[in-house]
């Protein structure tokens, strides 16, 4: 009797079981669905040249000069200072510890302040301009100094429906949207390809909003393709995930009800 018991409690939690993984739905994530399945390739998409990223103030710039004076060159690079980030590299953990970078911080007045050649203006130029800025007035001390300019602060934001959101310090100055999500974990199957949200804040600290589909191709020739320093993506959860909230809440309810009530009869039956 307790063996034919043991049977049928068995059996009922395994189509319960089954009943339960049947009922959730297996979505996969895909972009570009304008692009037809074949083994060719239809077009070849032309992007845009990125845009130079501009410095501005509070930005922080790791200004490295070298020369053939290796006492100088510990002097020239000793405003490289490490400070404290308040973000999260792409290849360290994701434990919430703060990253630390070096540089120097581009004062109020957009100003860096630099061995020898004092106070120099960086603000809106490009890293570019920045490097030949720099080695036209290091020139001046020194024979053929060789100056590589880059920000130590380019962070990127992206919250929403993906695997690690959070704030990332980028390695290059022209990422793309890809590569943002590349550094978040890509998209979820709960969220919204078609309706992405980019938000950027220009040099006077106003906000842009613009929504991007990551489902056309489109999006590549996009000006919006190449992200700028602190923009922020986010990437809004589908109505199927929002409505299926409340519904799985429902559903689970409902399956652990029959569960309780088949056991409630399995026991009636056993102790007549």
């Amino acid at each position: 009797m307790f063996q034919t018991a043991s049977r049928l409690i068995t059996y009922s939690l395994v189509s319960l079981l089954f009943i339960n993984l049947v009922s959730c739905k297996i979505q996969r994530v895909s972009y570009f669905k304008d692009v037809p399945d074949s083994a060719r390739a239809q077009r070849i998409l032309q992007t845009l040249t990125p845009p130079a990223a501009i410095v501005r103030v509070d930005d922080v710039l790791n200004i490295n000069i070298q020369t053939l004076d290796p006492q100088a060159n510990s002097v020239l690079n000793q405003g490289n200072l490490p400070l404290n980030s308040g973000a999260i590299t792409s290849m360290g953990d994701r434990n919430g510890q703060q990253s630390i970078i070096s540089g120097y911080l581009v004062d109020k007045d957009g100003y860096v302040h630099l061995p020898y050649i004092g106070d120099v203006l960086v603000k809106d130029l490009s890293t570019q301009q920045v490097k030949d800025l720099v080695t036209q007035k290091i020139s001046v001390y020194f024979k053929d100094p060789v100056v590589n300019v880059r920000f130590a602060n380019y962070k990127i934001t992206v919250l929403g429906e993906v695997r690690n959101p959070t704030t990332f310090l980028v390695p290059n100055e022209n990422p793309t949207i890809f590569d943002a999500l590349g550094l978040a974990g890509d998209i979820t199957v709960s969220g919204r390809k078609d309706n992405v949200m980019l938000i950027r804040s220009d040099a006077n600290g106003a906000k842009q909003i613009v929504r991007i589909n990551l489902d056309s191709t489109t999006t590549i020739s996009s000006p919006y393709f190449y992200l700028k320093p602190n923009d922020v993506l986010y990437v809004e959860p589908t109505e199927d995930k929002v409505a299926g909230e409340s519904n799985y809440r429902v559903r689970d309810i409902a399956v652990i009800s029959s569960a309780i009530s088949l056991m409630i009869v399995i026991i009636a039956r056993l102790t007549l």
